[in-house]
């Protein structure tokens, strides 16, 4: 069996570039041939990942005007590479990959299409993504969103299945598209990356993200504010960039905190898994996360996580037994958890301990794995 995965780069490190990736690299490992078509990728992709057909045909990135006027040219380049291949299975993943396998589908029905929706296209159906642009992306967004979420809707009728990262996406997807119709498969995280016994916990609670306005970072902010003034200080680790960044500096100034908040910027793998294993706990303030990565790989490495009450985290983080989760948008249960971590360690350790059996148990690459080559298998035979 030959299944070809589409996605649109591996430029920077991210959620459905990770799941492509690791699923794929073991699909080989099962026998299976698999080629990845995307518009770049890293160098060092065809080295570490031996194993997989990497197919790069070039362009401009989606987040930029100039590909989109060069769209159907990018199309044409990924239409060759898919019939050079001649594959038993396309299996399309984010936007707008996704509409190169739709588009495909549409004139070569023959050749089974299943979509892993990571989420609904973000760029047509997510307005807090549309408002995150910068000019003039999100002009363009913003005023072609009518018509796109018609030209959304239509393409994504040529998926012949949908497998989901999440219930809470499997519910948008019905929501959106009117099909009930899915599988979930959650993703996964690499559990010997991570440390085999829980590590010695320093006196800091850290946030890993994308520093954008959606991923709510300020809110973390707010709740250490709101602690400073009841006379508690404490530190916070912030890995990530973004065009927040600039702001949340400015923030964490004006409320006082500048002393207490620490900007990584990108780190290593490396440092960023010592960074997990070494907080007090791990806070995930965003809201609607179609699933979210961080919370896993925060409890693979023994951390106990305060997440929102809202989307892909509900169903990552066990209420009360591997961390808490906290209704969106509320700085006093945010700053309330934080404490409660801070003077109960106890506990934060049992927790710690409940979220790696979690993880081990529900969220790891080999069961991805296994289920997509359990589905495959079925769905092409």
């Amino acid at each position: 069996m030959h299944v070809v995965y589409l996605q649109p780069h591996f430029t920077y490190p991210g959620g459905s570039g990770n799941f492509v990736l690791e699923t794929a690299n073991r699909l080989t490992q099962q026998g299976l041939k698999v080629s990845i078509i995307a518009q770049a990728g890293a160098p060092d992709l065809r080295q570490k990942y031996p194993g997989i057909n990497f197919v790069f045909v070039g362009g401009p990135l989606p987040n930029t005007i100039s590909h989109w006027m060069r769209y159907f040219r990018i199309y044409k380049k990924v239409e060759r590479a898919i019939d050079e291949i001649h594959p038993d299975i396309i299996f399309p993943q984010v936007f707008p990959a996704n509409y190169w396998g739709f588009l495909y589908k549409k004139h070569n029905p023959k050749i089974p299409c299943v979509w892993f929706c990571h989420e609904p296209s973000a760029f047509v159906h997510e307005r807090q993504v549309i408002d995150g642009l910068s000019n003039p992306m999100r002009f363009f967004a913003r005023s072609s969103n009518p018509l796109m979420k018609v030209i959304d809707t239509n393409l994504a009728s040529h998926a012949d299945y949908a497998l989901v990262n999440s219930k809470y996406t499997a519910e948008r997807y019905r929501k959106i598209y009117g099909v009930s119709e899915t599988e979930v498969i959650y993703p996964g995280v690499d559990i010997s990356e991570f440390p085999t016994r829980p590590a010695e916990k320093e006196d800091y609670i850290l946030c890993v993200s994308r520093l954008t306005k959606f991923k709510r970072i300020n809110l973390v902010l707010d709740a250490l504010s709101f602690l400073k003034l009841s006379g508690i200080s404490k530190k916070l680790v912030i890995v990530g960039d973004g065009e927040e960044k600039e702001n949340l500096m400015e923030q964490s100034q004006e409320l006082g905190l500048a002393g207490t908040v620490t900007f990584t910027g990108k780190v290593s793998r490396d440092l960023l898994i010592s960074y997990y294993a070494k907080a007090q706990c791990v806070v995930f303030p965003s809201v609607d996360e179609p699933f979210g990565i961080v919370p896993i790989e925060a409890q693979a490495a023994w951390t106990p996580v305060i997440a929102t009450r809202s989307g892909g985290p509900i169903e990552s983080v066990v209420d009360g037994e591997t961390g808490f989760l906290v209704e969106p948008n509320s700085v006093n249960a945010l700053a309330e958890k934080i404490l409660y971590f801070d003077q109960n360690k106890q506990v934060a350790e049992s927790m710690g301990i409940a979220g790696r059996k979690n993880v081990e148990t529900i969220f790891s690459w080999e069961k991805a794995t296994e289920q997509l080559l359990e589905f495959f298998t079925h769905y092409v035979h």
